[in-house]
């Protein structure tokens, strides 16, 4: 594997701590909905839904729809991914970002 510096001009970094923004907005937005489930409501949206309400998000706030849909998914993608890992992982329940 090869592996590469990386040198963004301003603008380029300006763009990549955007992406950052948006990927971490939409991670603790699903902590924060998996946060609100009980045991006796029904069970919390899995990532085809959290997928669709994500749509309907970008569609609704300005600022999400401008960012790059597949960083905002990939986030969702890897939210259901701790989740599912956090008997095994040993670091259980996904937590807020910063």
């Amino acid at each position: 594997m090869s592996r590469f510096r990386m040198y963004p001009s301003p603008a380029q970094a300006e763009q990549m701590l955007t992406h950052c923004a948006h990927a971490r907005y939409v991670w603790n937005l699903a902590v924060e909905q998996h946060a609100h489930w009980r045991r006796w409501r029904r069970s919390a949206p899995g990532f085809a839904e959290q997928c669709r309400q994500l749509t309907e998000a970008r569609q609704a706030n300005e600022w999400l729809g401008s960012g790059n849909a597949d960083v905002q998914q990939q986030a969702l993608k890897d939210f259901a991914k701790a989740k599912n890992a956090r008997f095994t992982s040993g670091f259980g329940e996904p937590t807020w970002r910063m």
